[in-house]
C-alpha cells in the first residue's frame, strides 16, 4: 500500500481523524516508521489519532532513533497547527490528487524546526497545502527550509509594506522614500534576494499604458489606488519595483500582516510626486467581482482634484 492508498485509507469512516490534516500526519508515519504495514499494533494507534504514543512506542522499542523521534515530534507540532488552520480554512471543493512526495520531502524538511515562529509558516503551507494540493511548490520547500528565525520575521516585514498589482504581481516599491520610511534597508532587500524571494534588480519596473481613464494600480480589501494620465493623453508609465519570485508570492499568501491605511497613503503621496499621472487613494464601498463601488473623496489630495 502506497502513501497515497494510506491517506485514503485514514480518511474514509474514521471518526478520530478530526480534520484532513491527521489522515496525512497518519500516512507519513506509516510509511516511513511502520514500512507501510498497517498490520500492526501501532497503526491501530494511528487509526486513533495517537501519534506522540505511537512515537514513543517506536522509540522504547528500538524502531525508532532518538534523532529520528526529536524529528517526529517537531513535525508533529507543525501538523498540530496546521489542523488549526485548516479547521479556520477548510478545503471547500473537491480537489486533485495528493503528491505523497510532496509530503515526505514537507516531513524532512520540519524535522529539525523547533522555532514556533518558524514553525506557524510550515503549518499553514501544510494546511494549504492539503486544502488545495499543488498549492506549494517543491522549490519553495527548500527556500523555508534555509530560513532562519531573522529571516522569516524580515520576510513578514518586508510582506507588511508590499502591495499587489495584479493577481500575479506582489513587489515592495522601489522608492527611497517609502522604503525608509518602512524602516527597510537595501541590504535587506539583498538578503531576501539571496535567499530566492524578492528580486533586487532595480531595473525591473512596472510598466503601465494610461490614459485619461483611471485605473486601479494597487488595492486591499478597503482602499484603492487609482491612477490616470495627467494631459488626458496616453501615456507609458514605469514604476520602480523589486517583485516577489514565485515563491516569495507562494509563502506571502501565509503571512496575515498586511499593508496598513498608513503605508497605503504614503506611497500614493510619493507617486504622486511624479507630475507626468495623477493618484488617488480612496475607500472601497463595495467590491462587486472585479469591479468596484468606492467613496469619490481622495485621501491624499483635497477632493476636488480627485479623480472622478
Amino acid at each position: 500500500m502506497n502513501g497515497t492508498e494510506i491517506i485514503a485509507l485514514l480518511s474514509n469512516g474514521l471518526e478520530t481523524m478530526s480534520s484532513a490534516v491527521a489522515p496525512v500526519a497518519g500516512a507519513l508515519f506509516t510509511a516511513i516508521f511502520l514500512r507501510h504495514n498497517t498490520k500492526t499494533d501501532e497503526f491501530e494507534k494511528i487509526k486513533a489519532g495517537q501519534f506522540k504514543e505511537v512515537a514513543n512506542d517506536l522509540l522504547m522499542s528500538g524502531k525508532m532513533t532518538y534523532t529520528e523521534y526529536y524529528k517526529a515530534n517537531n513535525f508533529l507540532a507543525v501538523a498540530e497547527k496546521a489542523d488549526s488552520y485548516y479547521k479556520e480554512h477548510p478545503r471547500t471543493e473537491e480537489h486533485g490528487m495528493y503528491d505523497f512526495d510532496w509530503f515526505v520531502r514537507f516531513f524532512e524538511a520540519v524535522g529539525n524546526v523547533s522555532d514556533e515562529t518558524i514553525q506557524n509558516l510550515w503549518a499553514k503551507i501544510l494546511a494549504g497545502e492539503i486544502a488545495r494540493p499543488s498549492t506549494f511548490s517543491l522549490k519553495t520547500i527548500d527556500v523555508m527550509r534555509n530560513l532562519s528565525k531573522r529571516d522569516a520575521e524580515l520576510f513578514i516585514k518586508v510582506c507588511s509594506h508590499s502591495f499587489m498589482s495584479s493577481a500575479t504581481n506582489i513587489y515592495l516599491p522601489n522608492e527611497d522614500e517609502y522604503i525608509e520610511s518602512a524602516g527597510i534597508q537595501y541590504t535587506d532587500i539583498m538578503k531576501l534576494s539571496e535567499l530566492g524571494l524578492i528580486f533586487n534588480d532595480a531595473t525591473i519596473t512596472l510598466n503601465i499604458n494610461l490614459s485619461n481613464q483611471p485605473i486601479i494600480l494597487v488595492n486591499t480589501h478597503d482602499l484603492i489606488m487609482l491612477m490616470s494620465s495627467a494631459s488626458g493623453n496616453s501615456e507609458k508609465i514605469s514604476i520602480g519595483q523589486y517583485p516577489f519570485t514565485e515563491v516569495g508570492k507562494e509563502l506571502s499568501t501565509m503571512i496575515s500582516e498586511s499593508v496598513s491605511e498608513e503605508d497605503f497613503l504614503r506611497y500614493g503621496r510619493v507617486l504622486s510626486h511624479n507630475k507626468t499621472y495623477k493618484i488617488s487613494v480612496h475607500k472601497v464601498i463595495k467590491w462587486n467581482g472585479d469591479s468596484v463601488e468606492y467613496n469619490k473623496t481622495n485621501l491624499i489630495v483635497p477632493e476636488e482634484k480627485a479623480i472622478e
